[in-house]
């Protein structure tokens, strides 16, 4: 190929002769390289070293995440590439991608070769990626146990934690021996990360018997618990680790009722997580001999929460003999289950929470569509009552959406299965959740989640529509709108309820697609309930505006039109200007005769705005702000 003179290297030439380069090092070709950088100059061969190819990722990245170690030198020595220019890497568990040194990625990649020649240029044997996370943490999470060893070597520093304050011995536990060799180096085996998990919690999640061990006999404190209360036996029996479970309450003779506890909960695991009834029974009547063993010649103690319709008002099997009087029957086992974590672990543990919905899915599965909903709706609400404070209290909105999805498919399954108490009381927990949101003690909803939020209450409204027959349900419905309205919610680019009922674009919802909107019957109960119809959102647009800019195929012209005349016949004004001075006027049909809905003193704004007429400080300010909408 021909080379460019020394000096005359311009733009179209520095991006030519960069990715010329980059495929010499994705092919391994190093004489090629060197030739085609043979008459440059050193700064030239700098410029061109740096540049990026697509994904953001220098020759140097490259060349160091396919541990190409002859490169690596002749970069650094030849073309003098920046040793700290950061690539992006790609985890392939997640594809999630992350902003990171060449050093950083070599380390991940296990090229210990290149990490040695990177280190021994001069690289920063701490630099953090996008994540706060160290070369050698995330070597620990790779089991490079031969580089996190160089890297100490060098000086990495095991105890710095990334973002989430995940560190080192906490990366490691999937290996005893990168566990020992980091505790001999003076890793902290008591360090927590932000949810509260020891590397001792990870350890036992992930089933690694050895490591557990390992960690207990260097002081890991068995009795730190988590932010949801999870202390060393309760991740076990949650987790499902029968081994585990036994080796802990063997070592640490934990009191019977935290035995009998824990027990009951790998009970509750085997029902849920391995579908084993069998081997679920078999540990439940463990834990009754084990009351019964401490309670002797006394009456077992009621442990029951109290009788719940949404769990069949089931109430807890705790002795050998009622036990055996659930034991044929599946649908009372799995309320057991539901049960015992709800009492063990109370109503805001996220397993609590997690257990409704696996079982209310199992159940919409059977098209137990009705077991289904009781078990979300209990959820909804618990969701919706947990502190402010609380890890799942903005999870909430997960549950709304299963629910308000659940409905409408079983509605256009059999709309008789769709019973209005059922949505009422999800609607009335909705509009409440809208209206603490809207007060400033509660405003601390993200704004996607406040739209989420928004359309959903818009859908329920919809099916509700749908659903009601009685007259005790309409008026019932009329309350719930009326409340909903008097949040005054909006979104933050400020859409109201009313622009979010005539936006086809709401009829999907986070991408799940619900029911078709606008819709006349919504438009016209949101009017009634006192929407204001002349609201504007951030782009100055009216409720109208959001509905003739997104007028429909012919399909949905019928309704449109209906939505339109609804707009004009609650007062809405035609000509209001948006902030592109876009009017409705001119956008609706010919059909509509706007002189119908215009007023002289509409018409008298207009004039003066079409002719640039002076008008404010001539004017009462009432009447300047009135001719500014037009």
């Amino acid at each position: 190929m021909e080379v460019p003179a020394r000096g005359a290297t311009n733009a179209e030439d520095i991006e030519r002769l960069s990715a010329e380069l980059m495929k010499c090092v994705r092919n391994d070709q190093l004489v090629r390289a060197k030739l085609l950088v043979k008459n440059l100059s050193q700064e030239e061969r700098a410029t061109i070293s740096r540049q990026t190819n697509e994904d953001g990722c220098s020759p140097l990245f490259v060349a160091a995440h396919l541990g190409r170690i002859s490169f690596v030198n002749f970069l650094l020595d030849e073309c003098q590439a920046d040793i700290e220019q950061r690539g992006t890497y790609e985890v392939a568990e997640d594809r999630s991608r992350h902003q990171v040194t060449p050093l950083w990625c070599a380390a991940v990649a296990d090229k210990l070769e290149v990490v040695r020649t990177l280190i021994r240029h001069g690289a920063e044997v701490n630099a953090l990626s996008d994540t706060q996370s160290t070369p050698v943490r995330s070597a620990c999470y790779m089991t490079n146990i031969d580089i996190v060893r160089y890297l100490i070597e060098k000086g990495a520093d095991i105890h710095r934690p990334n973002i989430n304050g995940g560190t080192c011995l906490i990366n490691s536990v999937q290996s005893v021996e990168l566990c020992r060799f980091l505790i001999e180096q003076g890793a902290s085996v008591n360090s927590v990360d932000n949810s509260g998990n020891l590397a001792l919690h990870y350890a036992i999640r992930e089933g690694r018997f050895d490591a557990v061990r390992l960690l207990l006999q260097h002081g890991s404190d068995t009795l730190i618990c988590n932010d949801f209360g999870d202390d060393a036996i309760q991740t076990a029996a949650l987790r499902g680790h029968a081994g585990i479970l036994e080796f802990l309450i063997q070592e640490l003779k934990p009191t019977a009722k935290r035995q009998a506890d824990a027990y009951l909960l790998i009970g509750a695991n085997c029902i849920d997580e391995k579908h084993d009834v069998d081997q679920a029974l078999t540990f439940w009547l463990k834990s009754a001999n084990i009351r019964m063993e401490e309670t002797a010649e006394e009456p077992a103690r009621d442990v029951s929460c109290s009788l719940n319709p949404a769990y069949n008002y089931a109430v807890e099997a705790n002795d050998v003999e009622s036990l055996a009087n659930i034991a044929g029957n599946v649908d009372a086992i799995y309320m057991q289950a539901l049960v015992i974590r709800e009492r063990i672990l109370g109503p805001n543990h996220k397993d609590t929470i997690f257990g409704l919905m696996y079982r209310g899915a199992v159940y919409a599965d059977l098209h137990a569509y009705q077991r289904c909903i009781d078990l979300w709706k209990y959820a909804f609400w618990l969701r919706r009552t947990a502190p402010r404070s609380s890890l799942l209290a903005h999870e909430y909105l997960f549950t709304l959406q299963a629910l308000c999805k659940l409905f409408w498919e079983i509605f256009q399954e059999d709309a008789a299965n769709v019973r209005f108490v059922d949505l009422s009381e999800v609607l009335r927990m909705t509009v409440a959740e809208i209206a603490e949101t809207v007060s400033s003690s509660a405003a601390n909803i993200c704004p996607v989640e406040q739209t989420i939020l928004l359309q959903l209450s818009i859908h329920l409204v919809h099916l509700s529509c749908h659903v009601m027959s009685t007259e005790a349900d309409i008026s019932s419905f009329q309350q719930l709108v009326h409340d909903l309205v008097q949040t005054k919610a909006c979104t933050s680019d400020g859409r109201t309820l009313l622009h979010i009922a005539v936006d086809p674009a709401s009829s999907s919802v986070a991408e799940e697609l619900y029911s078709e909107l606008p819709n006349t019957a919504v438009v016209e109960s949101l009017l009634a309930a006192g929407a204001a119809v002349n609201e504007v959102d951030s782009a100055k647009n009216t409720p109208l505006h959001t509905t003739v800019l997104n007028r429909p195929e012919t399909s949905r012209e019928g309704v449109w039109l209906e939505v339109v005349y609804l707009l004009l016949q609650y007062g809405t004004h035609v000509d209001m200007a948006n902030d592109n001075r876009e009017t409705a006027s001119t956008l609706l049909p010919r059909s509509v005769n706007i002189l119908n809905h215009l007023s002289l003193k509409c018409l008298a704004a207009h004039a003066i705005r079409l002719h640039q007429l002076a008008y404010r400080g001539i004017i009462p300010t009432t009447l300047a702000d009135f001719v500014d909408i037009h």
